[in-house]
């Protein structure tokens, strides 16, 4: 299972988990230790995804979960979209996922983004 979300609050001006959790931790509490959750593609915008670029940079695909092979899976599917697959860890960092795509969020209408902008993990060369 992929939670794509962001889980704003009714006001729009936080997240509605509680402190300490992510929406993909409540969702694997709720489908039990047999499902395999991963957390992915939450940090980039739909008409972003549907270009797969911003500024002529690959999106990249920030994946977090419990289970290699999901997450192998996850990242697979962003590749086969020419996208750039991120492994960031364990479900537990589906925490700072959400807190980036409520950033990413939040920052459109000040910066004037038109919800066309992407995260972007830089890496030094090889």
């Amino acid at each position: 299972m992929i939670d794509i979300t962001n889980p704003l609050n009714q006001t729009y001006d936080g997240l509605a988990t509680p402190p300490g959790r992510s929406a993909a931790e409540e969702t694997q509490a709720l489908v039990g230790p047999e499902a395999r959750v991963v957390k992915a593609f939450n940090t980039t915008f739909a008409n972003t995804l549907v270009k797969g670029q911003v500024a002529g940079q690959p999106l990249d695909v920030f994946v977090a979960g419990d289970d290699a092979a999901a997450k192998a899976v996850v990242a697979r599917l962003a590749g086969d979209g020419a996208l750039h697959p991120v492994d960031v860890g364990p479900l537990e960092r589906a925490r700072q996922l959400e807190q980036i795509g409520f950033l990413g969020i939040m920052i459109q209408q000040p910066l004037g983004l038109g919800f066309r902008s992407g995260w972007k993990l830089l890496l030094p060369r090889s």
